[in-house]
């Protein structure tokens, strides 16, 4: 009777000692794939991490040296041209380095009627944010498809004309114009962000590329600057290629 209370004891004792050991790992595999639970891990050291902060006051700790604001949205339907300015003012601290930011949204469902009217409104959009700068940087956010590319381009010509020498400007790229050198050449910009998230049909095979053949992208994509999503996981290698770079969240960093 006692050496099979004894027994028991000891089994008991041992499933304890399994269970601290395995427990944790079952529940972190369960809830892990559970859906609705963020898989997102805080991006990699790199010389330089750079938030961009839509909507909202969110700020990431990281982030609070230099942030990329986007401080007005411009839609462009049809013969319209809508602005709205930003909402809310992040969480920055008046010490804070920001680079504003302007987006600009060509309808698709509406192309636009993409004009004198509509050139202008984007330039003076980037050239008053320029005047919010204390980083040194603005930065347009505005994806061109083919067909809108020779008004695109006249848009940065302007700029270029028209933002002071201190000033100097960064755009952000469609990632599937890496593969498009000609039309890199040509963007008289300081800084060309590629985008490589929410690349839809084109992802799986930039994401190949980005580690296996870095070299078969266009050299502004290579270097410099590079964006990427915190609800898209990235490889290491791939982030510490860059010398700045800036992340997205769609939870805006709450």
């Amino acid at each position: 009777m006692l050496r099979h209370f004894l027994r028991r004891a000891l089994g008991r004792l041992r499933w304890q000692a399994c269970a601290r050991l395995w427990l944790p790992a079952w529940i972190a595999a369960c809830f892990g794939a559970w859906p609705g639970v963020s898989h997102s891990l805080p991006p990699p050291s790199a010389p330089e991490r750079v938030a961009w902060l839509w909507d909202g006051p969110g700020v990431p700790d990281w982030s609070r040296a230099h942030a990329a604001v986007v401080v007005q949205h411009v839609l462009l339907r049809g013969s319209e041209v809508l602005v709205r300015p930003r909402p809310q003012a992040p969480a920055l601290g008046p010490q804070a380095r920001v680079t504003p930011v302007v987006h600009v949204e060509l309808s698709l469902a509406q192309p636009p009627q993409l004009g004198e009217r509509q050139h202008r409104v984007i330039v003076e959009a980037v050239r008053r944010a320029a005047e919010r700068s204390s980083s040194g940087w603005v930065q347009l956010d505005l994806e061109a498809r083919p067909s809108q590319r020779a008004f695109y381009l006249a848009v940065l010509r302007q700029l270029r004309a028209v933002l002071p020498p201190e000033v100097r400007l960064s755009i952000t790229a469609l990632a599937w114009w890496c593969r498009s050198p000609d039309w890199l050449d040509d963007l008289p910009a300081d800084e060309v962000v590629p985008m490589f998230f929410r690349m839809g049909a084109d992802s799986a095979e930039m994401r190949r590329l980005l580690v296996e053949a870095p070299h078969r992208l266009h050299r502004q994509c290579r270097q410099g600057a590079a964006g990427f999503s915190m609800q898209e996981p990235v490889d290491v290698t791939t982030v510490s290629r860059y010398a700045r770079t800036y992340w997205f969240d769609d939870r805006r960093w709450r």
